[in-house]
């Protein structure tokens, strides 16, 4: 499914569809594979499409800034060898192509260590991802995208800038729901980040970081140090750790004493059932 909402009045949205299989109908008129639906929309007005078949790759595009989340009414992932839980919903942003990155670090998300990625590509890219002691290579054609799996850290690197989203599987015994989260890039590194951790769960944050400044951390004002496992990855001249740590409902702030950029991530589970996910910030870039 996709949503979109403009932010100004009478802005032209021109959506050209990915339909793996299949038509969709708008006002009265079919569209298939590679059809462009145009149409004017009014700030504060919603625009929602949804198929049986996968939209990725679908190009949204409009005369004046809007908004757009996709996702997936009903989503049962999991790992092969658990029950399947409950139908959930993933919904999250969708970021303009002018705010993508080449470089991502995938997480540590304890708890989770069943994780599906998703890399969509814009135009045909040169994808690396070394997860472990594995290394892939591909090339992935304009619009198409690619899932691979980890468990703890990956690697990923482009020629062309992607988005990339992860998935973290649901938990046997309905002790949490599988998510939907984006990864922002290496580049897209804030070194201060204030939040909020919802209360009713069991909550973490995973922070991503150059290895050599892990010690830099501030939770609250406190000296901020791994309490579980630390995983690192190396690619190059290129070296981070990620880990995960336990936190209380509320809000908190964490920086880097000297400033060195960080990327965070907060969840949690709730048992039974229920989870969620979602990254902090991201810098932007700008444009005029």
């Amino acid at each position: 499914m996709i949503a979109l909402t403009p932010c100004y009045q009478n802005t032209v949205v021109s959506i050209n569809l990915k339909l793996k299989s299949g038509s969709m109908t708008y006002d009265n008129k079919q569209y298939s594979d590679n059809d462009t639906i145009r149409l004017i929309v009014n700030k504060y007005n919603t625009l929602q499409l949804s198929h049986t078949s996968d939209l990725s790759g679908t190009m949204v595009t409009s005369s004046k800034p809007i908004i757009v989340v996709s996702g997936n009414q009903c989503n049962t992932a999991v790992p092969a060898n658990i029950r399947l839980g409950d139908c959930n919903p993933f919904i999250e942003s969708v970021l303009p192509t002018n705010q993508l990155d080449n470089i991502f670090i995938t997480p540590y998300i304890s708890t989770r260590l069943n994780n599906t990625v998703c890399i969509q590509v814009i135009n045909s890219t040169n994808l690396t991802i070394k997860t472990g002691n594995k290394t892939i290579s591909k090339t992935i054609k304009a619009r198409d995208f690619f899932d691979f799996y980890y468990s703890t850290i990956s690697f990923i690197s482009s020629s062309e800038d992607i988005l990339v989203t992860s998935y973290p599987h649901g938990l046997g015994e309905s002790k949490g729901d599988p998510l939907m989260m984006t990864i922002p890039g290496v580049n897209q590194y804030l070194y201060k980040y204030d939040f909020v951790v919802p209360t009713g769960f069991d909550s973490y944050i995973s922070i991503t970081v150059q290895s050599d400044a892990t010690d830099g951390l501030f939770l609250d004002g406190n000296s901020s140090k791994s309490q579980s496992s630390v995983f690192s990855i190396s690619k190059g001249m290129k070296n981070f750790s990620t880990f995960s740590l336990p936190l209380s409902a509320g809000l908190h702030r964490i920086e880097h004493k000297k400033k060195v950029r960080f990327g965070l991530w907060i969840f949690g589970n709730e048992d039974p059932r229920d989870g969620y996910g979602y990254p902090a910030r991201m810098a932007y870039k700008a444009y005029n």
